[in-house]
């Protein structure tokens, strides 16, 4: 049976009470109808879970105590950094949530030449509330117990003009190279992935100018939450925990 995963953003130790916040509270009271007794994981982005026992449902408020700490298992030490161009709605939402289940480490928003998505100061403060959100509840779901970095949205000149010490794939249907043909196998990669319309020509001028390595995946041309998606699950399945 699925034990419940609620992700609680504070410090925890065993047996020392935890109050849970108002929407999980409802969730797992109202929604899930959970009693005293019934246990659930806590995790807090810091590594590892809590297995922790309900110890009082209030009708807005949820209790619980950890008894036992539970460390991560070791990773395969692949780091794997999305940087997306910013999406439609459910297109962005969905690449964000699946990366996150594959194990993305860190999602930078690219605003590019043809990202259909323009965002106000208060409206990219949203977005950054709205994509964290999503990134909380896929952790919550996969089992995740470390929750990926998300910044704010950043112009992709300002981005890929700036210092990186990792490898920069940058996707394009017309390149040359492959992922296989990457050497030597990476510890830390950015996938750089455009939005509907992919990146332009400028801007993958740019990128290859800035030492970023342009990318096939194969002979067809993928939707922007398809290859980013593809990316990940490839770079894992060659270099990391996909073996």
């Amino acid at each position: 049976m699925r034990t419940n995963r609620v992700f609680v953003d504070t410090p925890m130790l065993c047996n020392q009470q935890v109050l849970l916040p108002e929407a999980q509270s409802h969730h797992m009271g109202k929604v899930l109808r959970m009693q005293p007794g019934q246990f659930v994981h806590l995790f807090n982005g810091a590594g590892g879970y809590y297995r922790a026992e309900i110890t009082l449902v209030q009708k807005r408020a949820v209790t619980v105590m950890p008894r036992e700490f539970i460390p991560d298992q070791p990773t395969t030490g692949l780091r794997i950094n999305l940087a997306q161009g910013i999406s439609r709605g459910r297109h962005m939402d969905y690449t964000i949530q699946k990366a996150v289940e594959l194990g993305i480490a860190s999602i930078i928003p690219l605003a590019t030449d043809y990202s259909n998505v323009h965002l106000s100061e208060q409206s990219a403060d949203n977005k950054l509330s709205h994509w964290r959100n999503i990134i909380i509840s896929a952790c919550e779901q996969c089992g995740r117990n470390d929750v990926p970095d998300i910044v704010a949205p950043v112009a992709f000149d300002d981005w890929v003009v700036a210092v990186s010490n990792t490898p920069r794939l940058v996707l394009n249907p017309a390149a040359i190279h492959t992922l296989k043909g990457l050497t030597p196998p990476p510890t830390e990669l950015t996938i750089i992935c455009g939005p509907e319309g992919g990146l332009s020509d400028r801007e993958l001028a740019l990128a290859v100018r800035q030492n970023c390595i342009a990318i096939r995946l194969g002979p067809r041309v993928l939707r922007t939450e398809t290859a980013a998606i593809a990316a990940i699950s490839a770079s894992q399945t060659l270099w990391g925990d996909m073996t």
